[in-house]
């Protein structure tokens, strides 16, 4: 064995070695920590790769891959600067398959991205059928007589009205278990538990991230797949130990292949992953400052504006002349600093779902012209907006008729049907065309500052039109799509586009570095949005993280607040009955709102804490805070039950502390040792905290 790197930075390591022909990683590591030693036969190459032709493992897992096994050093290199540390590490197989992997790091962030290149350099065609964006192994070893009580697996749950859902399981109560195999054998044919996303929502049932913790060695490795489409990860046994691999489509789970030609290359999606002391929630920390760094920079994530949507709860994609003007009004009187006109505006009928693409107004809902809503908008003071669903026609839509065959996702000659839309395909020039024009025409007319971009349907695993593969055609369309987004912003810099997904079914990092602003979700009960507002930082920075704060009329005093605390260490997304509301309501909530804007400028430099660990979906205790070195702001909830909160926070225990809202009623506060006491009133209520 030959090191041949040590690689880093002052909080994380990474160690590769040369065994023999091959390169492998044999450890990431908390800088400082003895590193484990993970022998180079149990260790894995950075990446699995697959081309047609090559051995396939034992099962339906993703390591051991037959052209991985073929790999051989070829060189590597390190280069530093003021911003980071870069690795690259070059593997050929003697067929002419050249892996390129690029690790970086961010100042010293214990935080590693991760990008792999596939080139062909053979003398024929290949078929790549798997790229992993990362594979490590040895997270656990089952000749470690603890492993059982160590090992810990972190799943994100992420569904329709219940995104941010994280579970907790030891590893043999998801079926990963010792069989019996050494570390010189193989692996068992079952023990995989593998999270993927299929389709054109990319978060429709997990989150694309993951996390292994080590509690016997006080440390978490936590990951993200910076994809916007399908992606999968998968935690198992191998040689007797537990390996991660993970990345964004291939040809098992989603259809997806490429043929790369003599000279041809592949760029698999990137993925980050974050090592720290601790549990997720510590980890989670650095990842928020990674997901910062990465992003498009933008005014809208440093202002924090207050933004007013007559969609939820409200108007519920019924808007017309009449209705708005006193909407309006409250929403200024509330406090919102945007007003975005939500679905309906371009329907004549009721049942518009199938007739969506053509994006004109409607002069039944507003005969006297569209543009006297936005004038009313802006002289309350606010910056109008509007809703569009850019994805999709309807298969009833005039447009579905002007477009070509080339616009949309098609599968065995017939065009994709889903809910009763067609799926766009932004790989077409097209389609590009037609969208620019529906924005820049928009924009111009209106004088608009905010575009809420939703999208309410699955395209399923692609199109087989012009593509090797459905999946690849999938992946392209999605790679186009931001750029086509990245476009718009530059055509209009101060923009803010608000990426929404029925709610929550786009939260990744391939979209969220380009929109400044995520749709949490559509959840309706406010009482059931509570753990979804605490787990939201979990997989966005706060700053990006819009939740609905919906008062309603016939909400009593604590129930106000209760539903206004939801939105207030994020960004509030005001809606509701807030028209309906009487004097002292409507002055409860801009008394929030008034709040809010004291504190949200600390916000994007703030990281995530939960003094209690990630909500559970039924916790009836909920607390959610952000820290910076000048304190803490806090967020407690309570659902049911009485008695006093205790929140464990050593590193701010005594300080001074203070509610920030509600402020017209006492609250109990009180340090206890390191505990902070909160005594609310019995039931439901919640409170803003300021530690000093």
């Amino acid at each position: 064995m030959t090191e041949l790197v040590d690689w880093g930075n002052s909080a994380v390591r990474l160690r590769v070695v040369r065994d023999g022909v091959r390169a492998v990683v044999v450890g990431l590591d908390v800088a400082g920590r003895e590193p484990d030693d993970i022998p180079p036969r149990v260790a894995t190459p950075p990446a699995e790769v697959l081309v047609a032709g090559g051995r396939l493992p034992q099962g339906q897992r993703h390591v051991a891959l037959g052209t991985t096994l073929e790999l051989e050093y070829v060189s590597h290199d390190v280069t530093s600067s003021s911003t980071g540390s870069r690795l690259e590490l070059v593997q050929r197989t003697p067929a002419g398959i050249v892996l390129h992997s690029t690790f970086t790091t961010f100042g010293e962030l214990p935080v590693v991205r991760v990008q792999q290149t596939v080139r062909n350099e053979s003398d024929r065609a290949v078929t790549l059928e798997h790229v992993s964006s990362l594979t490590l192994n040895g997270f656990a070893r089952f000749r470690d007589a603890d492993w059982r009580d160590r090992a810990r697996l972190r799943i994100p749950h992420n569904t329709l009205l219940a995104e941010f859902n994280w579970t907790e399981h030891s590893l043999p109560s998801l079926g990963i278990v010792d069989v019996g195999f050494t570390e010189d054998g193989v692996h068992s044919s079952k023990s995989r538990i593998s999270v993927s996303s299929i389709g054109t929502q990319s978060t429709t049932e997990y989150l694309p991230m993951g996390a292994l913790e080590d509690l016997g060695r006080d440390r978490t490795w936590a990951w993200q797949i910076e994809a916007n489409g399908s992606w999968q990860w998968e935690v198992g046994d191998h040689l007797a130990a537990v390996y991660l691999s993970a990345g964004g489509p291939n040809d098992q789970e989603h259809h997806w292949h490429r043929i790369l030609e003599p000279g041809e290359a592949f760029d698999a999606v990137p993925l980050a992953i974050a090592c720290t002391p601790g549990r997720l929630e510590d980890a989670l920390r650095p990842l928020t400052e990674y997901r910062r760094l990465i992003r498009r920079p933008n005014r809208d994530d440093v202002e924090l504006p207050v933004v007013f949507n007559d969609f939820m709860n409200s108007l519920l994609a019924d808007p017309d002349e009449e209705k708005l003007p006193p909407v309006i009004a409250a929403a200024a009187a509330a406090g919102a600093e945007y007003f975005c006109i939500d679905a309906g505006w371009y329907a004549d009928e009721t049942g518009w779902w199938n007739t969506v693409g053509e994006w004109q107004e409607s002069s039944r809902r507003f005969p006297h012209g569209f543009a006297r809503m936005f004038d009313l908008i802006r002289d309350a003071g606010m910056i109008p907006g509007l809703w569009l669903e850019p994805d999709v026609v309807g298969v009833e839509s005039p447009v579905a008729n002007e477009l070509p065959d080339s616009a949309f996702f098609r599968r065995h000659g017939a065009r994709i049907d889903s809910q009763g839309r067609h799926q766009l395909d932004f790989r077409s020039p097209a389609v590009i065309e037609r969208m620019d024009a529906v924005v820049d025409r928009l924009i111009a007319d209106y004088g608009l500052g905010y575009l809420k971009f939703d999208y309410n349907i699955n395209g399923g695993i692609g199109s087989d039109v012009d593509t090797d593969s459905a999946g690849d055609a999938l992946l392209e369309h999605h790679r186009a799509f931001l750029r086509w987004i990245h476009g718009l912003f530059e055509r209009h810099p101060d923009l803010v586009i608000e990426n929404c997904s029925s709610g929550g079914a786009r939260i990744d990092y391939a979209s969220m570095a380009e929109f400044s602003i995520l749709s949490t979700s559509d959840q309706t009960d406010h009482i059931r949005y509570a753990p979804i507002a605490a787990g939201a930082p979990s997989g966005v920075t706060p700053e990006q993280a819009a939740v609905w704060v919906y008062p309603q009329p016939d909400f009593g005093v604590e129930e106000l607040r209760f539903a206004i605390v939801n939105g207030m260490l994020t960004r509030p997304q005001l809606s509701g009955g807030m028209w309906k509301l009487d004097d002292a309501q409507l002055a409860t909530v801009a008394e929030a709102m008034a709040a809010y804007r004291t504190y949200r400028a600390r916000i994007p430099g703030m990281t995530p804490i939960w003094p209690i660990g990630l909500p559970g979906w039924y916790d009836d205790v909920i607390a959610q805070g952000l820290a910076d070195d000048d304190g803490a702001l806090l967020a407690v909830w309570r659902r049911a039950g009485s008695g006093a909160i205790r929140l464990p926070l050593a590193d701010r225990a005594g300080a001074e502390v203070e509610v920030l809202f509600p402020a017209d009623v006492p609250t109990a506060l009180a340090w206890d040792g390191d505990d902070l006491v909160v005594t609310l009133p019995e039931g439901l209520a919640a409170r803003v905290i300021r530690i000093a």
